[in-house]
């Protein structure tokens, strides 16, 4: 059974970090290869104190926080878009984390550690607060709503049968929206909430560590599950609570995933399911030296990148809605890491990521990737509440809402705005304002939102 971990390292080439990529003579090239697009640039390399980094997230822009573990020791860390790196918090020995965080409407970054049982919130500069679970296992939460409220799952991450879907309140008070039968498999993906207003995200059937099949389940917020599709393709290998596999919602309600060991070969494969509930392979992976697909993301040019953990050479792949498919980058520098491998796309375009390989030290890197990319665009949902009185602090809410620079409210510019996050803006509503709709402009663009902001 093929068991990734952060100590795979490979016969790579010596090539300059900061201007593209090279095959060795002998090494397996990845599929589709198309090489050499794009600028890869080392951030900064982790150090046998800090250990192997998790997922970034940008929280103001070109200002990122995330988790590093060695071993059972984690720490809590920032890094600049210029690779500074700082440590703001370090988790107690034997703190067992898991590298998932998501960040909430109060500026807090919420995370799960396992050892004792509990999730945590950190804010950026590094004041912690711990809340304790009574559940088997501990939840990981991907979803955060306005409301307040986060949502994930607990899977079956220490051979517990705890398999549920919860929401949790920023004060750390649980409900178990939908517990997990075993028709209905361990939910290891992560959750995304979908244009619907629904969560799609992955479970898995089988043994703890390695699922002989999988399914994409739908649960509205109320807790009631339905599954869209079963399939063969859905073999992974990782364990659970690692949520390598992912979902991306791409059009209005068509869903694009990986199967980490599926496909024909068993190497992988990328799958579309439609909104009608059609399910299609768009690409299958030849071997494990190449393949095994794991994180993607939807990008600001309309495609979808995502990361190969292959045994041999890892890489970024590019795949069109259309199922075109190409290999753009390939990690063949021990200076730039090797992977396990995450990627997110940060407010000025460009991909930020980390390697939990590779580096000064060996255990890992953050890395920026340019591809030249156009920069996110701001997109305003809603505000919450929907009324208020002159001197009322509202938020706004919605996509790529970073470094806001103005919020007006039917034309009238607030005086005080203060950015949370990406899906976050809270501003108070200025003298003269009248009912109409929000405004929020970034650095990014300008958007308002569809529907009027009532004041009181």
């Amino acid at each position: 059974m093929l068991m990734r971990t952060p100590t795979k390292m490979l016969a790579l080439s010596l090539w300059a970090a900061t201007t593209g990529i090279g095959l060795m003579a002998g090494q397996p090239r990845p599929d589709n290869f198309s090489g050499n697009q794009g600028k890869m640039t080392v951030l900064t390399s982790f150090t046998q104190g800090w250990g192997f980094p998790g997922p970034l997230i940008e929280g103001r822009p070109g200002f990122f926080t995330g988790l590093a573990l060695l071993g059972a020791k984690g720490t809590a860390f920032t890094l600049t878009s210029q690779g500074a790196l700082t440590s703001i918090y370090s988790f107690p020995p034997g703190s067992l984390l898991l590298q998932w965080e998501v960040q909430a409407i109060n500026g807090l970054v919420y995370g799960t550690q396992l050892n004792p049982n509990q999730n945590f919130g950190i804010n950026l500069a590094g004041k912690l607060t711990y809340y304790p679970q009574s559940l088997p296992n501990t939840p990981v939460f991907s979803v955060q709503l306005p409301n307040g409220n986060l949502y994930g799952t607990t899977t079956n991450i220490s051979g517990v049968a705890n398999r549920a879907f919860v929401r949790m309140t920023l004060g750390g008070a649980v409900t178990v929206l939908h517990a997990f039968t075993a028709q209905e498999g361990d939910p290891y993906g992560r959750p995304i909430l979908a244009s619907d207003g629904n969560f799609y995200a992955i479970s898995g059937f089988g043994d703890q560590y390695e699922s002989t099949s999988a399914a994409v389940y739908q649960m509205t917020p109320s807790g009631a599950l339905k599954i869209r599709k079963t399939y063969s393709d859905g073999r992974k290998n990782y364990a659970p609570g690692s949520f390598p596999e992912s979902l991306v919602e791409v059009g209005n309600g068509n869903l694009f995933g990986t199967a980490s060991l599926g496909g024909s070969e068993r190497a992988g494969a990328i799958f579309e399911l439609s909104a009608s509930g059609a399910y299609t392979v768009i690409h299958q992976f030849t071997n494990w030296d190449v393949g095994i697909p794991t994180v993607m993301v939807l990008a600001t040019d309309g495609n979808l990148y995502g990361i190969n953990d292959g045994r041999a050479v890892a890489s970024i792949f590019r795949v069109t809605p259309a199922g075109q498919f190409e290999t753009v980058y390939a990690f063949t520098n021990s200076a730039a890491g090797t992977c396990v491998c995450y990627l997110t796309q940060g407010s000025d375009g460009k991909f930020y990521g980390t390697s939990a390989n590779g580096g000064s030290a060996g255990v890992g890197t953050a890395w920026v990737w340019d591809l030249g990319l156009p920069k996110p665009l701001p997109a305003v949902k809603g505000i919450r509440p929907a009324s208020g009185a002159v001197g009322a602090s509202v938020v706004v809410y919605g996509n790529n809402l970073l470094g806001p620079t103005s919020v007006s409210f039917n034309g009238v510019p607030a005086m005080v705005i203060k950015g949370i996050s990406a899906n976050y803006v809270s501003a108070t509503v200025p003298e003269g304002a009248t009912t109409g709709p929000v405004t929020v402009t970034t650095p990014n663009g300008t958007s308002t939102s569809p529907g009027s902001f009532t004041v009181e």
